[in-house]
């Protein structure tokens, strides 16, 4: 790999990342220069300065293969999670190194997991920068790096690829630079439209721009330390269940639904699949919270289950209810959402909603052929014909996601927590989902997590958040060609 090269991209990634520093410094500055602000500047500097760096010494070239540009992304986003540890450690407070390690990598990966207790005590330069990582990840490295990588070929087009299935660009027109243009323009087009509604239904203008930022990403971090709770507001809870959803459908059929004025998103299969997945989970979920009782009235169950399941399935973390005190059942039902997640090209992490798909369609065409051995029995989303090349990468996927989810349940259970908080932990970061069960549940945090358990928790978000197969196709064991 041309070290030269991978140098020069991932400095652009940092210079991106201090951009976001300074302007959560402006906004330190607006707010009467809170104690936020020289962390933040100082912070600005140093990244800026690691970022300039290889750029005056490594010279441009448009010559870059699939595995160094897979490198660039794991490096940049591994070093994004880095320097932006450094407003948490030089403002202090409870940001140890362990807990500026976490509280950056929730960030940039969009997990919204937190170790803050009394979020309402950090200065709004500070507030602004969790909310500012948040949008980086989202958006994601991966964009930025696309719009100014040096080859424009094949490479580019196929990283900009991995993150989009074939089934997920029905009736979209395909084009790498066009994607990231798409991509943008959505992405901006959602945060400036949830902003104005927030706003208008009586939620203060930083709080509205932080939590604009948040959902946008997907991301979960609140400027209140009771989350969406704190506003106890219906009108902002409803607002906020839309653009969960709205951000965690495919962007480019966003696009290409506005585009031509037509309803080509929720007439693409794997949307129909997402949002039933939605509607059968909040109903049962309701029903569940109703006749057991745990729910004073059935309005305030379907209030409650509609926006927890979708805050879970958007992986944006988002919390009104603590739902420790719910049935086992409804706990089982918020897992498996949190495994499937939203759809592909979109700021959402898990499996997927297309993967889950393209597996229950796999399965069925399977029985049918071991019922009708002759029949010649295809893989179906929709009218689209999944190849076989497909299903077998979703199967490798999924496999590869299970395991590491079962190492990370592992892993955990030595640190002290139990079954269930082991599993949904984990299930948690590898989804970036955030909040679990048990301790560390909904309205709680992960102050009381183990240092070392939190760099392994911030190391699995990584994981969760890149895929698995970005990851290990960059490590040589994994890329040896036979």
């Amino acid at each position: 790999m041309n070290l030269g090269i991978i140098s020069r991209n991932v400095g652009i990634a940092l210079i991106c990342t201090a951009i976001f520093m300074l302007l959560s410094a402006v906004v330190s500055a607006i707010y009467g220069f809170d104690s936020s602000f020289s962390p933040l500047v100082l912070s600005a500097l140093i990244t800026g300065i690691f970022g300039i760096f290889p750029l005056i010494f490594v010279k441009r070239s448009r010559d870059i293969n699939t595995r160094e540009g897979l490198a660039i992304l794991l490096l940049a986003w591994l070093l994004a999670c880095i320097f932006g540890m450094l407003p948490y450690v030089l403002w202090g407070g409870e940001f140890s190194l362990a807990n500026a390690w976490f509280e950056s990598t929730s960030g940039i990966t969009t997990t919204g997991a937190t170790i803050l207790q009394d979020i309402e005590s950090l200065p709004h330069g500070l507030l602004f920068w969790r909310s500012s990582s948040h949008y980086i990840g989202g958006l994601g490295v991966v964009v930025f790096l696309m719009m100014i990588l040096p080859s424009f070929g094949s490479v580019r087009f196929r990283m900009s690829k991995m993150d989009v299935l074939d089934v997920s660009r029905e009736n979209y027109h395909y084009v790498s630079n066009k994607y990231v243009r798409v991509i943008v323009t959505v992405y901006v087009g959602i945060t400036i439209l949830s902003f104005i509604a927030l706003v208008l239904a009586g939620m203060p203008v930083f709080d509205a721009i932080n939590h604009a930022m948040s959902v946008t990403a997907t991301g979960g971090f609140s400027t209140r330390t009771a989350s969406v709770a704190a506003f106890n507001s219906p009108l902002i809870e409803g607002i906020l269940i839309f653009f969960m959803i709205v951000a965690t459908l495919h962007f480019g059929l966003i696009y290409a639904s506005f585009a031509s004025r037509s309803f080509k998103v929720l007439r693409n299969p794997v949307t129909k699949f997402y949002l039933l997945t939605i509607v059968i989970a909040v109903a049962a979920v309701t029903l569940n919270l109703y006749f057991s009782g745990a729910v004073g009235n059935f309005l305030q169950a379907f209030r409650q289950s509609a926006f927890e399941v979708v805050s879970t399935i958007s992986t944006t973390g988002f919390a009104i209810a603590d739902t420790n005190g719910w049935p086992i059942f409804t706990t089982l039902i918020l897992l498996f959402v949190a495994i499937q997640c939203g759809c592909s090209g979109s700021t959402t992490s898990g499996l997927r909603s297309d993967r889950v798909l393209i597996l229950f369609q796999a399965c069925r065409a399977q029985i049918l052929k071991l019922a009708h051995p002759n029949a010649v029995v295809h893989v179906k989303t929709g009218q689209t014909i999944i190849e076989r090349e497909l299903v077998e990468s979703v199967t490798t996927f999924t496999i590869l996601y299970l395991f590491f989810t079962f190492i990370g349940s592992l892993i955990y259970s030595f640190f002290g927590f139990d079954l269930l908080e082991s599993i949904s932990v984990s299930v948690a970061m590898m989804s970036n989902v955030g909040p679990a069960f048990g301790s560390v549940g909904t309205m709680s945090n992960f102050a009381a997590v183990p240092a070392l358990a939190k760099v392994i928790l911030g190391f699995q978000m990584i994981i969760g958040r890149l895929g698995i197969v970005s990851i290990l196709m960059v490590i040589p064991t994994f890329n040896k060609r036979y």
